[in-house]
């Protein structure tokens, strides 16, 4: 699809199976899309939609006064599962089907970031070398800041190559999870 000179890409990705493909008939969240809030340590709750096939949409939202929503769609469910588990410091990696739409860089930056695992960090540069896009760092850096699916596409784990946090606020969500992560190492089972 080419929207002012830019060709974008719409495509499924499924962490298990590692690749993407074409998804035309698919809900967007304008249309009818399942919500579902999940309480955070971090002040904010995460609000996560989905077309009933995918995840399309994730974003942290002021906590309300009504604490969670009940997912009543099975993605949902195991979705606010693993969110839970990943705050409790039990999850490697998200494992749920995703809606993404974006450029070929953005979906190649977003796919490889959604790879990596708890705590595990790595540069703008590096990405973006991981892609086949040896110099695009600064489009690497555009794309962590314009996912759709905030703590699923963990851009949070992407960091400068002096290994600080780039254009976001010490007490950003992005600042605040990387903090978590490096503080608090993934439990493994005995």
């Amino acid at each position: 699809m080419r929207i002012n000179g830019i060709t974008r890409s719409t495509a499924r990705f499924t962490r298990t199976s590692n690749h993407l493909v074409d998804e035309n008939a698919v809900t967007l969240l304008s249309h009818g899309a399942l919500r579902c809030l999940v309480r955070t340590p971090l002040g904010k709750d995460l609000a996560i939609a989905s077309n009933g096939a995918a995840i399309v949409e994730s974003a942290f939202v002021a906590r309300r006064r009504v604490t969670e929503s009940k997912p009543g769609d099975a993605l949902l469910v195991e979705a606010s599962a693993q969110v839970r588990a990943y705050f409790a410091r039990r999850l490697h990696h998200f494992d749920l089907p995703f809606f993404l739409e974006g450029t070929p860089l953005q979906m190649a930056a977003w796919r490889a970031v959604a790879s990596l695992c708890f705590g595990e960090f790595i540069s703008y540069a590096d990405v973006a070398r991981a892609i086949g896009r040896p110099g695009a760092h600064r489009g690497v850096a555009a794309a962590m800041g314009a996912t759709p699916l905030a703590l699923f596409i963990p851009a949070h784990r992407v960091i400068g190559s002096d290994g600080r946090i780039k254009g976001a606020d010490p007490k950003s969500i992005r600042a605040r999870l990387a903090a978590f992560e490096r503080a608090h190492p993934v439990r493994t089972s005995p």
